[in-house]
């Protein structure tokens, strides 16, 4: 066993980095065996302390969560034409600077890096549901049609954003007001949130719509099944983000859907990490995701602690604690969505 991977994880567009369709309904259940315990204790947690609201989004610094960007560079090194150490060097400096850029502009302009924020989690949460739906569930008519796939990745990722902002809108404008706020330079207060709230739902729930009018024309024979699983995903993250308290929904979808689900990418995408999961060697698939990811979580960590002085006690969550995770995890999805970009264009076959 070695504790650090260096070595380039090859991101090909050969049928090697397609996960098999067997493992399609393996994760519809996997989902559910998170999600059903979920939400019911979601249920219930609108009443607790904020430190427990916020327990899923504390663990996702640790698991699944920030580390699913861990493997990052191996990723990029992967897809260089020029596998030398100066071709390595040039392209993590490039990714570091695209984060410290982004940190930049929350310091002068944090209004403008959270909507940013807003904007590019819905980008990249959607994009990652594109993937999984079409290359696990076989959704091919994602790849006929590029209105139904922009439709896709809007109607995904603005669930899981906006849709916290209407029966949940109090607690979505303290986040928002306290992103704003933390540079300490002003007192902000969001109050398009609350007289927009209707928004919030008929946004998404005009995209889910259209997407489905969209995609009745376009689908074949074959492709039925994906497009019911399609559907019934959608609907499912609706009734999810609609009913669960807004802290505790974004949290556990954070880390047990969409971080969960990128992880399965890269371990497929890695070779030995393809093995493992074929054979079912899942003690040391897991040792394998800490080889691949755990030194870039670990620096990751040491920069949020160091840059916002955040506390990683439990009992120190609030709300000025959830807005330094949410500044220090935006910054890292920057540069991260750039790479997922470039694994798409290789992977995604069209």
């Amino acid at each position: 066993m070695k504790w650090i991977e260096w070595r380039p994880v090859p991101v090909t567009s050969t049928a090697v980095n397609i996960i098999p369709e067997k493992y399609s309904w393996g994760l519809i259940i996997l989902s559910l065996l998170f999600f059903l315990p979920l939400a019911i204790l979601g249920t219930m947690s609108a009443g607790w302390p904020i430190y427990l609201q916020l327990l899923p989004l504390f663990i996702s610094l640790f698991i699944f969560g920030m580390p699913h960007g861990g493997a990052d560079h191996l990723l990029l090194w992967g897809m260089l034409k020029n596998d030398s150490w100066s071709g390595r060097t040039v392209s993590i400096t490039l990714y570091t600077l695209a984060a410290l850029i982004y940190l930049i502009f929350w310091k002068i302009y944090p209004l403008g890096a959270a909507l940013f924020f807003l904007g590019l989690t819905i980008f990249h949460w959607g994009q990652g549901d594109r993937y999984i739906s079409l290359q696990l569930h076989r959704a091919n008519y994602l790849t006929r049609s590029k209105i139904l796939s922009s439709l896709h990745i809007l109607n995904r990722g603005s669930i899981p954003i906006l849709v916290p902002g209407f029966l949940g809108n109090e607690t979505y404008r303290g986040v928002i007001e306290a992103l704003v706020s933390s540079s300490g330079r002003l007192s902000y207060h969001a109050h398009w949130v609350t007289n927009n709230s209707i928004l919030f739902l008929l946004i998404p729930l005009g995209l889910f719509a259209l997407y489905n009018v969209c995609s009745l024309g376009l689908i074949e024979k074959s492709e039925e099944k994906s497009l019911w699983i399609d559907r019934t995903e959608g609907l499912i993250l609706l009734i999810w983000f609609l009913f669960i308290p807004p802290l505790w929904a974004i949290g556990c979808y954070f880390v047990f859907w969409h971080s969960l689900r990128h992880t399965l990418r890269i371990l497929w995408t890695d070779q030995l990490g393809s093995q493992l999961i074929e054979t079912g060697k899942f003690v040391r698939l897991k040792i394998r995701w800490l080889e691949l990811t755990s030194l870039m979580t670990v620096i990751a960590l040491i920069g949020m602690w160091a840059a916002f002085d955040m506390s990683f006690s439990l009992r120190g969550i609030e709300l000025g604690w959830l807005a330094k995770a949410l500044i220090g995890i935006s910054v890292l999805t920057l540069p991260h969505t750039i790479v997922v970009c470039f694994m798409d264009r290789l992977q995604i076959r069209s």
